[in-house]
């Protein structure tokens, strides 16, 4: 199978697993909402989100780091995946320790303290599944990662489903997700250990090379988690968000829009994460190749990017409503707002990965901390004012003041600025989908979603945005 079949297989596997996983994790939130109501949804979406701070901290940048350094030519994937993967481990022991040290310094309720405390077991397994993907995106194994999700996923809406019948409480919940996470590393070391035979290594200079080239990395990281999540840990803070009577309800409101925006944003990240391998390889050896592929990544994108945001803006009522109940029917005009970032979030993948492949991470390190100040600065002047709607607004300007500068840096360096032939087709095919949901949107929504999309591929084909040379071409190799 050539390279640019098994890119192919992996990406239209990897996106009908991640389908069929954040259908069941939608599932899964949607009885917790229902289960918790607004205020205990709050108390639920805050603990993971107060975790997933530290969890990007103990990150490091040592997912990218191992996708680029064994995908260059004689690297010693043994010995770099061994010790990445050891030195992650021990990253998350400190960090996790820290977390659960430092929320009992917040003014939460004891329930969320608590719950920080339990749940910090599952994301030990979580970021440890996680760095394993830079195997998979190596090899082209990512429908592995797949089974894995969903795997996982199943475990979890299993044990939601028993837990709320008995009527258990939030601290059950929160070990459902430890169960899950745990099933889901499980199967992804299995499958890792196929390609490469890693294990637990302390090459301590090893380990100062590779942090010294991840710090850049880092920051970049630890800057984009500020205007990632911090958002819902000032929602969260009565002397921030002070127009609010309940800052814990508005939490879940904002969450359940936010958890929709993170269900799509993983296929820009695992279909990049697939290219980027190749990225880096030209970004060595060969530029025009690598604005070849930068071209076709960004056009692919944009194909999904636009029927995507169109769908959340003309049918985020009845997504909301089918997700949380009706009694997160507030959560439409957030997620109406975050459907903008999520088309940014697509291009600020391959724009984040691609100066990684170019080795310019430190001057992209400038870019993340200007959106993360102009991030914070905006949040604490108009989250006060205007709760989760000031949030989410603050969300888009921020990712799109970030993309813009990421594209800049990229021009900068390789002195390409991507053809538009294919987005004007996309906007022209998106805009009959629009028609066709706007005119019927009290129809059901799944024959809604089914049919705009059919809609838009249809007529994108038949403007020649798709060909048929190009299909034939994937199906040949």
């Amino acid at each position: 199978m050539t390279v640019i079949r098994k890119i192919a297989y992996n990406t239209i596997f990897s996106a009908g697993a991640r389908v069929i996983a954040v259908a069941l994790s939608l599932f899964s939130l949607g009885i917790i909402a229902r289960y918790l109501g607004k205020e205990g949804f709050g108390d639920y979406s805050l603990i993971l989100s107060f975790l997933y701070v530290f969890n990007i901290l103990a990150d490091l940048g040592l997912y990218s780091l191992m996708t680029r350094e064994i995908s260059r030519p004689g690297a010693d994937e043994k010995k770099i995946a061994s010790n990445i993967f050891t030195l992650r481990i021990v990253a998350l022991f400190v960090f996790l320790a820290l977390a659960v040290t430092l929320v009992w310094v917040f003014p939460y309720t004891e329930r969320v303290k608590l719950g920080v405390v339990i749940a910090s077991f599952g994301y030990l397994f979580l970021s440890a599944s996680q760095v394993l993907m830079g195997i998979f995106q190596k090899y082209l194994k990512i429908d592995k990662a797949g089974l894995a999700d969903i795997a996982g996923r199943l475990v979890q809406l299993g044990l939601v489903m028993v837990f709320v019948y008995f009527k258990l409480g939030l601290f059950w919940l929160l070990i459902s997700l430890n169960i899950s996470c745990i099933a889901n590393f499980v199967l992804n070391w299995v499958f890792a250990k196929k390609c490469v035979r890693f294990g637990l290594a302390f090459d301590f200079s090893f380990w100062k090379k590779i942090i010294k080239e991840a710090i850049p990395i880092a920051a970049s990281i630890v800057l984009t988690l500020v205007y990632f999540k911090f958002d819902t840990i000032f929602l969260s803070l009565k002397f921030i968000n002070r127009s609010s009577l309940n800052p814990m309800a508005d939490v879940g409101v904002y969450n359940i829009a936010y958890k929709i925006l993170e269900g799509l944003i993983f296929f820009p990240s695992m279909f990049v994460g697939l290219i980027m391998p190749i990225l880096s390889r030209f970004a060595v050896s060969d530029k025009e190749q690598f604005k070849r592929v930068f071209q076709k990544t960004f056009d692919v994108l944009i194909i999904f990017i636009v029927p995507i945001v169109i769908g959340l803006l003309v049918l985020s009522l009845p997504i909301v409503v089918l997700v949380g109940g009706k009694d997160f029917a507030d959560s439409a005009s957030v997620l109406k707002i975050l459907s903008i970032a999520v088309g940014l979030i697509f291009f600020g993948n391959l724009f984040g990965l691609s100066i990684i492949a170019l080795n310019k991470q430190k001057t992209g390190a400038y870019i993340y901390l200007s959106g993360m100040v102009f991030n914070v600065i905006t949040n604490l002047i108009f989250i006060p004012k205007y709760s989760y709607f000031g949030a989410a607004w603050t969300t888009v300007v921020t990712e799109f003041l970030v993309t813009i500068l990421m594209f800049w840096l990229i021009y900068k360096n390789i002195k390409y600025f991507p053809s538009l032939g294919v987005v004007i087709k996309s906007f022209f095919a998106g805009l009959i989908m629009f028609l066709f949901l706007y005119f019927l949107k009290g129809q059901n929504l799944f024959l809604l979603i089914g049919g705009g999309t059919i809609i838009y591929f249809a007529f994108l084909y038949l403007i020649k945005g798709i060909t048929k040379e190009e299909i034939n071409l994937l199906i040949k190799e």
